[in-house]
């Protein structure tokens, strides 16, 4: 796995992930306390000139920073389903549905990760791989969240619901609840479509309710990552809110 800026590498590097570490002559001296930490954990440090870096970075941006480190874990779904289980009223899990974009993804683990919550669920197809796109979009925080990859979100859902979570999927449609209105007064499961396609039948008939945000400005929607956002702290704004 590569990482690609120094937010990402600095983030790997905390959570013990980075192996090697390559810096331009441009960031050498203004980023010595990062080389110092880098060398004190063990990890290699190189000078690289940045044409060299340009060619590992094949394109994307790197700031004249790249890092090499091991590939990131998942974890099973029994340990978000056991969150649920112990925090049946404080329980937050995020389910991605046909996610492609990695810079979505990415963004949206950056606001679960901001967040603290229990896990992000996405399916082995039909989405975004947590690579190096989507490691850069989120800031290099992807690593603070627990992933977890299933092969059937679907089924996935069935045993979030049978731990005792409540799933909302998120939908424009013109009966979907306002966000506004809801206590996320237990376990919940935020579920996200795509922007194209929104959420896939399956997934809506898995769903306990469907909530809209209201967009008084005519806008027709937002960005997913945009909306997981709002979702995501209204929940935490919710039941951060002191008894009426």
């Amino acid at each position: 796995m590569r990482y690609l800026g120094p937010h990402a590498c600095e983030e790997a590097l905390s959570r013990g992930e980075l192996q090697t570490l390559r810096l331009a002559p441009q960031v050498w001296e203004r980023l010595a306390r990062l080389r110092q930490e880098a060398r004190a954990q063990g990890v290699t440090v190189h000078r690289e000139p940045m044409e060299s870096l340009d060619r590992r970075a094949q394109g994307q941006r790197h700031q004249g920073v790249l890092g090499e480190g091991a590939e990131v874990a998942f974890e099973p779904l029994e340990s978000v389903l056991e969150a649920v289980r112990s925090k049946p009223d404080g329980a937050l899990v995020i389910a991605l549905d046909g996610i492609t974009d990695p810079h979505n993804f990415g963004a949206i683990l950056r606001s679960a990760a901001a967040a603290g919550v229990d896990g992000v669920v996405f399916p082995e197809r039909r989405s975004a791989q947590v690579g190096e796109a989507v490691l850069r979009a989120s800031a290099g925080t992807a690593g603070r969240v627990p992933l977890v990859r299933v092969v059937n979100l679907g089924r996935a859902l069935d045993e979030l619901k049978e731990a005792g979570a409540w799933v909302y999927g998120l939908a424009g449609d013109a009966g979907s609840r306002n966000y506004l209105e809801e206590s996320f007064d237990r376990a919940t499961v935020l579920v996200l479509g795509s922007e194209g396609e929104g959420l896939h039948q399956k997934i809506r008939e898995r769903c306990d309710a469907l909530l809209g945000i209201p967009m008084p400005g005519g806008v027709e929607s937002l960005n997913v990552s945009a909306a997981a956002a709002v979702m995501i702290f209204r929940v935490l704004a919710r039941r951060q809110a002191p008894p009426s």
